[in-house]
């Protein structure tokens, strides 16, 4: 099993962020790729394979990591802050729809909204392009000109999850997919052409004008939802980073993370990659520039673990309390 992260900087234990730390890469041009050297290590249940390919402009290294950990108590670091908890207390949810129930009333009832309204988003998105110029300018970069062009899109409802701010009582060993809930606030349909995924549809009731918005789909999250179709899972969108403020969440920019549900454990795909630019050490070694391709999977704990001097969910639960300040 792969899990992939692409376009990101390597995780980041004392406190990552993929929504802000992806950053945009300069287009490589095209090359062939020739799978001419392997190598393989493999420890308990980490996996690491890597295929070294020849290309016309310049070597291609590719890296498939995964680690499954279900059922083992990792390190973390994470200390629970009873000032934290005070400040987090009226935001905590009572209810909570985690990834690993399917049969919540609340996702239910979700699944049914996002069925029924697919008719309407796809509708208010033509008024959208009908009423803006530059949208539907926009909009025909992505050969989305018309209804016909809209209709011939193959559009997939897929449920959002954020981590809620009961994670402040989180213990080690615990699963974490107990403190991801199901986002409510609005619907996010999943765009496909000719079977490959290309960008996400957007769609907000409370809005009161243009509910909904096409957003294209970045490569290294494209990357990150194939690895996990290829195992035969079922995708699902996370946000990254706690959130006091659910109403918000659900619909709206791209998606942080996909991830897919094993063993009742959240499994994390992202995928990273770029040019890293080695210089010869002196001048009998030249510089041995490559283009590299980083694919991990691995259970939301061990994404969270770590004996790092900063907590990525003491972290992320800083970030939830300062923004408070500014909402006040």
């Amino acid at each position: 099993m792969f899990r992939c992260k692409v376009g990101a900087q390597p995780v980041d234990r004392a406190g990552f962020d993929l929504a802000t730390k992806m950053k945009k890469i300069s287009h490589i041009a095209a090359f062939l790729l020739l799978l001419t050297s392997y190598s393989y290590g493999q420890n308990a249940d980490i996996q690491t394979t890597t295929v070294k390919g020849q290309g016309n402009a310049m070597d291609t290294i590719i890296t498939r990591t995964t680690y499954l950990s279900f059922g083992e108590s990792l390190p973390n670091n994470y200390k629970r802050d009873e000032s934290m908890v005070q400040a987090l207390r009226p935001y905590l949810v009572a209810d909570i729809a985690d990834p690993s129930n399917l049969t919540d009333p609340i996702y239910l009832a979700h699944i049914k909204d996002a069925r029924e309204k697919l008719p309407l988003a796809k509708a208010e998105l033509l008024d959208l392009m009908k009423a803006s110029k530059s949208y539907a300018e926009r909009m025909a970069k992505f050969n989305i000109t018309n209804e016909a062009d809209l209709n011939s899109i193959t559009f997939v409802h897929i449920p959002r999850y954020y981590i809620t701010p009961n994670i402040v009582s989180f213990k080690n060993g615990e699963n974490i997919a107990k403190y991801y809930n199901l986002a409510g606030s609005g619907l996010q349909y999943l765009a496909f052409r000719n079977n490959r995924l290309f960008g996400y549809l957007d769609f907000n009731e409370k809005k009161s004008r243009f509910k909904s918005e096409f957003i294209p789909a970045l490569r290294p999250i494209v990357e990150a939802y194939d690895q996990i179709v290829k195992l035969g899972k079922t995708p699902i969108a996370l946000n990254t980073g706690v959130s006091t403020d659910p109403k918000n969440v659900g619909a709206g920019g791209h998606v942080h993370m996909f991830g897919y549900v094993d063993q009742g454990h959240l499994v994390f795909s992202y995928c990273e990659e770029g040019v890293i630019q080695k210089a010869g050490t002196d001048a009998y070694v030249a510089p041995d520039p490559h283009f590299y391709k980083k694919y991990t999977l691995e259970t939301a704990e061990s994404f969270f673990s770590g004996d790092g001097s900063r907590s990525t969910i003491k972290h992320w639960l800083d970030n939830a309390v300062n923004s408070l300040k500014y909402r006040l």
